[in-house]
C-alpha cells in the first residue's frame, strides 16, 4: 500500500513538472465521480464540472489540472495530494474541505467559498483569490508567490509559516480583522 501510494505521488509530481504527456479526462473516471461521488487517483483533466454536485466527494490524488468547476459544491471534499493546476473553481463552494498538499498553481478561485479549508503545505502559487472567503482557513505553511488576495477575506485564517511578500493585498481583511491595502 505504501509502495503504491508512494508510486503514485512521484506520477504525480512528474506530471506537475510537465514530465508525463498531459491526457484528457478518462470518461469513465468523470461518469465514476459523477455516480458515486468518489474518484481517487482519478485523471480528470479539463473536465467540464461547471456547476457540479460534488458535496464530500473523495478526489484525494485525483489529477484535475484545467478542469473547469466554475460555481461547483465541492464543500466537505477530499482533495488532499490533488493536482489543480489551471483549474477554473471560480465561485465554487470548498467550505470544510480537505485540500492538505493539494497543487492549486495558477488557479482560478475568484469569488470560491474556502471558509474553514484546511490547505496545509498546498501550493497556491500564482493563484487568483480575489474576492475568496478564507475565514477560518488553516493554511500553514502554504505557497503563494505571486498570489492576488485583492477583496479577500482571511479573518481567523491561520497562516503561519506563509511569506507574503510577493502576493498581492489590496482592501484585503487579514486575520486578524485589519484590511490590507498594500497594493492598491
Amino acid at each position: 500500500m505504501k509502495r503504491l501510494l508512494a508510486m503514485l505521488v512521484i506520477a504525480l509530481l512528474m506530471w506537475n513538472l510537465g514530465l508525463a504527456p498531459a491526457a484528457a479526462a478518462i470518461p469513465d473516471d468523470v461518469q465514476k465521480l459523477l455516480d458515486t461521488n468518489e474518484c481517487p487517483v482519478c485523471i480528470l483533466n479539463d473536465a467540464y464540472l461547471n456547476h457540479a454536485d460534488l458535496h464530500s466527494a473523495n478526489l484525494k490524488i485525483a489529477v484535475l489540472t484545467g478542469a473547469d468547476l466554475t460555481g461547483a459544491d465541492l464543500s466537505g471534499a477530499n482533495l488532499v495530494l490533488s493536482d489543480m493546476t489551471n483549474i477554473n473553481l471560480s465561485g465554487a463552494t470548498l467550505t470544510d474541505a480537505q485540500m492538505n498538499g493539494a497543487y492549486l498553481i495558477r488557479a482560478n478561485l475568484t469569488g470560491a467559498d474556502l471558509s474553514n479549508v484546511e490547505m496545509t503545505q498546498a501550493n497556491l502559487e500564482d493563484a487568483d483569490l480575489t474576492d475568496a472567503n478564507l475565514s477560518g482557513a488553516i493554511m500553514l505553511s502554504v505557497t503563494l508567490g505571486a498570489a492576488n488576495l485583492s477583496g479577500a477575506n482571511l479573518k481567523g485564517a491561520n497562516l503561519r509559516g506563509v511569506n507574503r511578500s510577493m502576493v498581492r493585498f489590496c482592501n484585503t481583511t487579514m486575520p486578524d480583522g485589519a484590511i490590507e491595502n498594500r497594493d492598491c
